[in-house]
């Protein structure tokens, strides 16, 4: 690339490229406002990305979700019988649903009790199964414990967000391997969550349309996966390397809005993406992460599979989030690994 000499600064020496992104890119992520800055220069650091994920398994012996150690985790209800999928009352809950809701404020101290819903997705007896290595029957029926599970905890007022995350591996905060999954219900929407919403009614304000379905129609060249139900792709600024939105093309604002099939049909599609990314990082930690809200019917539901190749660093606690490969080719090679390998 041809380059010309200029100097700003008299102490340091500068070479500005005529392309004033070939160095990489600081994009806005329209999703929560956050900055995603594409460093290309740092693509070739070692250990970078394309990671190997070790998983520390102790084997069954160890593992409080075997069937055997049934009586160790309280049930909230399961399917089949005997179960194939158990949802269990978490054992060390973040929420807890037995707390008052309380929440209060003094000058610039505010607080809240820690009141809401914590449950345990067990979505298989198998101890070394992981999700991406699901069949058919079976991601059916964790879409119906995850739908019944937010279903019941939706009966409460209360509650206005339900969360849904997987852990893989230990970068993603993954504590035991047997493949698992988490729903929490909220009182309060804070946080990145509030930037989300807030987001989202900016854009229908000014556009009286929906946030995320206008994105499909704008992200055709970081498509992934795309057909009259749902539609896959790589945001315009990812906010993490490899990072992909999963969603239904029928507005809701709540994955228990959708039946048992639809919430399938998604859930495969997250299925083939990490699939895919195993085949293009090599075996790595991920998580997955589902938002739902009650009364916020502008906001659209959605998934998000989320590789966690890098560790969280100082510029993520800044603020900025980021990756070292441009969504548009993570797009292309996934693409090409979905297509080649017929998932």
């Amino acid at each position: 690339m041809d380059a010309e000499k200029k100097s700003k600064n008299p102490d340091i020496e500068e070479t500005i490229p005529k392309n004033p992104f070939g160095y990489g890119e600081i994009r806005t992520d329209y999703r929560t406002g956050c900055s995603s800055i594409f460093a290309l220069s740092r693509k070739d650091r070692p250990i970078d990305y394309i990671t190997k994920e070790s998983v520390e398994d102790k084997g069954r012996e160890y593992c409080p979700f075997e069937p055997e150690k049934y009586e160790l985790n309280k049930t909230f209800f399961e399917i089949g019988n005997p179960w194939r999928v158990r949802v269990i009352y978490n054992k060390y809950p973040i929420l807890e649903h037995r707390a008052a809701n309380i929440h209060d404020a003094d000058g610039i101290f505010e607080r809240s009790s820690n009141f809401g819903y914590s449950f345990v997705i067990i979505d298989t007896r198998e101890h070394a199964k992981r999700f991406e290595q699901f069949s058919k029957g079976e991601i059916e029926d964790l879409a119906s414990a995850m739908a019944e599970t937010e279903r019941r905890i939706l009966l409460d007022k209360d509650i206005t967000f339900v969360y849904l995350n997987k852990n893989f591996g230990r970068k993603s905060s993954g504590t035991l391997s047997h493949s698992h999954w988490q729903t929490i219900g909220f009182a309060r929407i804070k946080g990145i969550m509030e930037m989300r919403l807030e987001r989202v009614k900016e854009f229908k304000s000014k556009k009286r349309s929906c946030l995320l379905e206008h994105a499909i129609e704008k992200e055709k060249e970081r498509m992934i996966f795309e057909d009259e139900d749902v539609a896959a792709f790589a945001p315009f600024a990812q906010l993490y390397t490899g990072e992909t939105v999963v969603m239904p093309k029928r507005h809701v604002s709540a994955l228990s809005e959708l039946s048992d099939q639809e919430l399938a049909h998604i859930l495969s599609v997250c299925n083939k993406i990490v699939v895919a990314n195993n085949a293009y990082f090599g075996t790595h930690p991920y998580n997955i992460l589902g938002y739902s809200l009650k009364y916020e019917k502008d906001f659209h539901f959605h998934i998000e599979v989320t590789p966690r190749i890098s560790d969280i660093g100082p510029m993520q606690m800044l603020g900025y989030y980021g990756s070292n490969i441009m969504p548009e080719d993570y797009a292309i090679e996934i693409r090409k690994i979905i297509n080649d390998q017929k998932l």
